[in-house]
């Protein structure tokens, strides 16, 4: 489909562009941003106009911004590795974005974790399927997380102390170590104002406890605080109980500004997909009987994720590049996540953590998610629970499987999550949360 856009008339001694900047404006922007993009914009670049607000809009962000989409292109295309140390000498490993020069003002960075059975690889599948062309056009710096005991990234420390459980304690850990490393060695040097962080499946609980816990508890502050987030609510199964010192060794640094980045992150919003409040129980089913007894971790033959996560080929959700990759991306899955989310996680959550999240919540399932009931009072009893968040959107995406950012519709979900994630750092930098 074509949009047309009317233009004023040229003035009598405004000359037309000339092929070599029409190139420039291709080149230059739409290209390093997404090859695909560019390629069907190819033959349609000649219909835009001098005076069209999109050419001008275009070509300013092209001037202002020629080193950074122009100096190396081809390393914008991948991202890179990193390793990053944490205060309990543990670390944390995954995918990150090269840095840009010259950020802009209020520019969020996206920290992305995965679920069960996949790893950081989950939003870089392909040069297509990642995330990356959707940071390189907004330029928002995204690091995609190992999650602990995945890949190289170091497990829980210890055991699950008894009053607690596994996806509390990685909520805390998220909080006290990984996010504040994070923010300590990369804010600075991507020039960013804030953290959004893009939790999917089994990474959506920690994620809301690390929001819970950033909104009441600053970590350079009495860890009486944490205690009290705790102990106010009823006992529920598994959790309430003294809060240990095992996490969260604060440490600082300077930005450019002179203010002190500590381990008190700034939190500008938290985007959850693929978990919900229903479980479905025949995929339930499917997956109990792959369980060994007394084993610690789940695998899930690639053949079973394609039809379940993915849905099968003849749905015509995903392409066919990414089933190539099921069995490379595939990990095994924590028992102890695995049980939590499904088991005792849903007799608490919502009183202990969800309630005392204060940013903005974006929160989405797919219609055919293989796990999660999508219906409208189960969306609405999932987005209710943030009754103290600035803002609650909600939605279903319809034409995705519980993978989304795999399928094909995870290009608009993408589009919809970098968008938001800027309208959030904006609105925090405004103080409005």
């Amino acid at each position: 489909m074509f949009v047309h856009v009317s233009t004023p008339k040229r003035c009598k001694n405004e000359s037309k562009p000339t092929i070599g900047q029409h190139r420039f404006f291709f080149s230059q922007f739409i290209l390093p941003a997404h090859p695909a993009i560019g390629e069907n914009f190819r033959h349609r670049l000649s219909v835009l106009t001098w005076h069209s607000p999109l050419t001008q809009y275009f070509l300013a962000r092209c001037s202002a911004s020629r080193s950074t989409l122009s100096d190396k292109p081809a390393e914008r295309q991948k991202m890179e590795a990193f390793s990053l140390p944490l205060s309990n000498n543990a670390v944390v490993t995954g995918l990150r974005t090269p840095a840009l020069p010259q950020p802009l003002k209020d520019t969020p960075l996206m920290v992305a974790l995965h679920g069960g059975s996949y790893s950081a690889h989950y939003y870089h599948a392909t040069p297509t399927v990642s995330a990356l062309p959707y940071s390189n056009f907004l330029r928002v710096p995204f690091i995609a997380v190992n999650r602990p005991g995945y890949k190289d990234s170091t497990a829980l420390p210890g055991s699950i102390p008894k009053e607690s459980t596994f996806l509390q304690e990685e909520g805390k850990y998220l909080h006290h170590e990984i996010i504040p490393a994070i923010w300590k060695a990369f804010g600075e040097e991507y020039g960013v104002s804030s953290i959004v962080i893009l939790a999917h499946s089994l990474s959506v609980p920690m994620t809301i406890v690390a929001a819970a816990l950033n909104a009441t508890v600053s970590l350079s502050s009495d860890r009486g605080q944490e205690q009290e987030l705790v102990d106010q609510n009823a006992p529920v199964p598994g959790s309430g109980g003294k809060e240990d010192e095992r996490y969260g060794k604060e440490s600082e640094n300077k930005t450019e500004e002179g203010k002190e980045r500590t381990g008190s992150y700034a939190l500008a919003g938290i985007i959850l997909s693929g978990f919900g409040t229903t479980p479905k129980d025949t995929t339930m089913a499917l997956i109990h009987p792959l369980i060994e007894p007394n084993a610690t971790h789940v695998y899930l033959p690639p053949s079973l994720k394609d039809e379940l996560m993915l849905l099968p080929a003849s749905s015509g959700f995903t392409d066919q590049e990414v089933y190539e990759k099921t069995e490379e991306l595939n990990t095994a899955c924590s028992l102890a996540e695995f049980s939590d989310g499904l088991g005792l996680w849903p007799s608490y959550w919502k009183e202990r953590y969800a309630k005392f999240v204060k940013c903005p919540v974006l929160y989405a399932l797919t219609e055919d998610d293989c796990f999660w009931v999508s219906s409208t009072e189960a969306m609405a009893g999932f987005a209710g629970a943030f009754g103290s968040s600035l803002r609650v959107d909600q939605g279903v995406v319809v034409g995705g499987a519980h993978c989304l950012e795999l399928c094909r519709a995870g290009r608009g979900w993408y589009a919809r999550v970098f968008g938001w994630a800027v309208e959030c750092a904006v609105a925090k930098g405004l103080g409005k949360f």
